[in-house]
């Protein structure tokens, strides 16, 4: 299982996958009509409904948290609070914010083609470090969301539509790690004594 930071790196992870990506691509001559300096960046649901969203480049968005049917399996010998964690599938809306035709459909469509070709997030590519256990990974699949889906979504955030997309990213194993799996201890006061209090300072 991962730790509770491993939530807000997945989108950092994917934001870095995709500059990566596209770093490489342009030292290869291979990015034809897609901008090389726009920003893409994984940022919060209050810039995006904030009154200063995004003027380019492309935002990596976690809309909502969802709990997975994947059961964290335990094997007989575990210790039993190893496993005390939850499954997520994190959904992402994915807008382009660039003001020319080009680059709005070029920025897009290439992140899904990207997230398409690599779909699977294992420990080299998730960031945090330590956060992950080594065998963590997280699948980036297609949310095919309707266009009123996407509409509502853009009038939830109280901003006019934008080109954009919607992915999921399954399965975020979280939980403490190990620990001793009791209730929590209420604090309690003792006192011993010889004599009583109330009688031992009288005279």
């Amino acid at each position: 299982m991962a730790g509770l930071g491993a939530v807000n790196q997945v989108g950092e992870s994917i934001a870095a996958l995709l500059r990566a990506r596209r770093s490489l691509l342009s030292a290869e001559g291979k990015l034809g009509p897609l901008p090389a300096s726009q920003d893409i960046a994984h940022v919060p649901l209050s810039t995006l409904n904030g009154t200063t969203p995004p003027a380019s480049g492309l935002s990596i968005t976690c809309y909502q948290i969802a709990r997975s049917d994947h059961v964290i399996a335990q094997s007989a010998a575990q210790d039993p609070s190893a496993s005390t964690g939850i499954s997520l599938e994190l959904s992402y809306l994915i807008a382009s914010w660039s003001s020319t035709a080009s680059d709005e459909q070029s920025l897009l469509s290439w992140a899904m083609l990207e997230l398409n070709r690599y779909p699977v997030l294992d420990k080299a590519q998730l960031l945090g470090g330590d956060i992950w256990s080594r065998e963590e990974t997280v699948q980036i699949v297609p949310d095919d969301s309707d266009f009123d889906r996407l509409h509502r979504i853009w009038g939830a955030l109280k901003q006019k539509y934008r080109l954009s997309s919607t992915i999921k990213a399954r399965v975020i194993r979280i939980g403490y790690g190990p620990s001793t799996d009791n209730l929590p201890v209420a604090a309690s006061r003792f006192a011993f004594a010889g004599a009583d209090p109330l009688t031992e300072n009288a005279s």
